[in-house]
């Protein structure tokens, strides 16, 4: 019998496994999936001088890792106490030492202070331990060096080298929290113009977005702003207070996953004693 035209030829049977691939043996099962005894995943960002690291401080039982210097004049405004920190962090290695190191297993909270400062760092890290060329031997000094578009994806790799680390602290129980700087950074519009929005100062393109990459890893992304400001002709009204947004809109990123904060979508933050965001978040541990 002719076979019908148009009609493809039946594919040929897929190929046997190799031996050789590398399958897991582990032991697997059905669960509920709740992430019980887990940490929170918590990105904070915002403008300089907006309390994103007075609003840390009061996050359970933190230890900072400072990129900068930014927390060594600030107070857990609760307490009245110093923030604790790890010494000796100066480089992008140092932050991949010590979040390895097992300090923190007696503490609640780890506070990278400011991962957009540590993306600065990963770029030395990165000159000094990714080869260009050919015979992957020449040293770069510049992201350019690498060639185009290259050098970006390994900052976007190097980076992501960092999720490893903060995720097995986040199995073991320990929130994390990632202050950033915030920039006005363009969103692709794949139905008209392409515009800004209020974002974590960090990495992106298209094609490679560490910015993208940890907003899709954290649990929350949280934006400090003015509360209520109002711009008539390019001019903004006088405003002391602020808030926490926990939902995005179009001008801004924000997120909070699951219902701890499903009711608020936004946050008190009036003044630097106020720790409205850490009681709504962590309520059932109050």
């Amino acid at each position: 019998m002719a076979k019908a035209p148009g009609v493809p030829k039946a594919l040929p049977p897929a190929p046997p496994l190799s031996a050789a691939l590398p399958v897991s043996n582990k032991q697997f099962s059905i669960a509920p999936w709740t992430g019980e005894g887990e940490g929170e995943k918590i990105i904070i960002y915002g403008p300089s001088g907006m309390g994103k690291t007075t609003l840390a401080a009061m996050a359970p039982d933190p230890v900072f890792i400072g990129c900068d210097d930014g927390g060594r004049q600030i107070r857990n405004p609760l307490t009245g106490e110093p923030v604790l920190h790890v010494p000796g962090v100066e480089t992008f290695a140092d932050v991949r030492g010590a979040l390895r190191s097992g300090l923190f297993s007696d503490h609640k909270s780890v506070v990278i202070d400011t991962a957009t400062e540590m993306q600065h760092w990963a770029l030395p890290y990165m000159f000094s331990t990714i080869k260009a060329g050919k015979d992957s031997s020449t040293t770069v000094k510049s992201i350019e060096g690498y060639g185009y578009g290259k050098g970006y994806r390994h900052l976007y790799d190097t980076m992501h080298g960092v999720l490893a680390d903060l995720d097995q602290l986040v199995r073991k129980g320990i929130n994390v929290i990632l202050v950033c700087q915030s920039a006005p950074m363009q969103e692709t519009n794949t139905s008209g113009e392409n515009y800004f929005k209020d974002a974590p100062d960090l990495f992106h393109t298209d094609k490679n977005s560490v910015r993208n990459d940890y907003i899709a890893w954290v649990d929350h992304v949280l934006r400090i702003t003015w509360q209520n400001a109002i711009v008539t002709d390019r001019k903004v009204a006088p405003v002391v207070g602020r808030m926490i947004n926990t939902r995005p809109d179009a001008s801004f990123f924000a997120k909070s996953r699951g219902d701890k904060l499903k009711e608020y979508p936004a946050v008190a933050f009036a003044d630097e004693a106020d720790d409205s965001l850490w009681r709504a978040l962590f309520s059932e541990e109050a």
